[in-house]
């Protein structure tokens, strides 16, 4: 299988927003409000650019794994199949100017395996990692929502935890809503249904050695997921559904997200956090 793929790219919105917290700044529009929580709360752009640039490089890790990986898997070898073998990919990525070629040649059903389910974890790590990410920009744009002793700062922040948060404070009356709480409404149904799953995979991977997959005979499959959200036979877990459910919601999210956040911003009276 050939393929050719032009990577994603936040440019537009990402520099619209650094654009205009760089004015806030040289304004004098921005306070030291969520600093009194952790410094990295800071309103730098220099940070927010470095954040958002990094955001942008794992998702398109993500891209290129779900490419090169899973998007024409071959479910019967993951079966136990062997007449299909040797598996084949070529895969070129392209970034503006840029290009990558991947090419992957696999004749072996156990290695194959390994490949799909290493691969899996990066990608689940990778979208993880993004999303807190995307929590750090907000709240350094926006005023801190998952607050602690200062001394007691959390290991991480998950976006379910900050959307948790979240929902609570505007529910006790300590934040309006804004452009930043449509944009997190908007993509609600998704989040409902596909972040507590990435979540659990998410800290299997990293404390556990489960796989977390496994054939059902002709289809490769998530087995550790949110029973709230899935069950079993959800063709949802299917691996390339899966994994494509995921990067499409995340691409849309990341690009819907921007713009919200300098909408919050934008009018000549608000400081940053607002």
């Amino acid at each position: 299988m050939v393929t050719n793929l032009n990577l994603t790219s936040f440019a537009v919105p990402r520099n619209a927003l650094i654009a205009i917290v760089n004015r806030k700044a040289a304004m004098s529009k921005t306070t030291a409000l969520n600093e009194q929580f952790d410094a990295k709360f800071k309103v730098d752009v220099a940070v927010l650019t470095e954040i958002m640039t990094c955001v942008e490089a794992k998702f398109h890790k993500c891209e290129m794994i779900y490419n090169a990986y899973f998007e024409y898997i071959d479910h019967a070898v993951l079966a136990g199949n062997a007449a299909s073998l040797p598996v084949q990919m070529n895969c070129t990525f392209t970034d503006g100017t840029a290009s990558f070629q991947e090419i992957i040649t696999c004749d072996d059903k156990a290695f194959y395996r390994d490949l799909i389910d290493t691969n899996f974890q990066t990608f689940i790590l990778m979208v993880a990692s993004i999303y807190e990410n995307l929590v750090h920009v907000t709240e350094i744009i926006s005023k801190k929502v998952i607050v602690y002793m200062k001394k007691k700062p959390p290991i991480s922040a998950p976006l379910h935890d900050f959307l948790e948060h979240l929902k609570l404070l505007v529910n006790l009356g300590y934040r309006k809503t804004n452009e930043l709480d449509t944009c997190l409404t908007t993509f609600a149904p998704y989040f409902q249904t596909y972040l507590l799953t990435t979540n659990r995979l998410r800290n299997s991977f990293i404390h556990g050695y489960a796989r977390n997959l496994a054939s059902d005979g002709f289809n490769y499959r998530i087995t550790n997921f949110d029973p709230a959200a899935f069950t079993a036979g959800s063709p949802q877990l299917n691996i390339d559904l899966f994994s494509k459910n995921i990067l499409d919601n995340t691409r849309d999210f990341i690009a819907a997200l921007y713009p919200a956040l300098e909408k919050t911003i934008r009018h000549h009276t608000k400081r940053v956090p607002v």
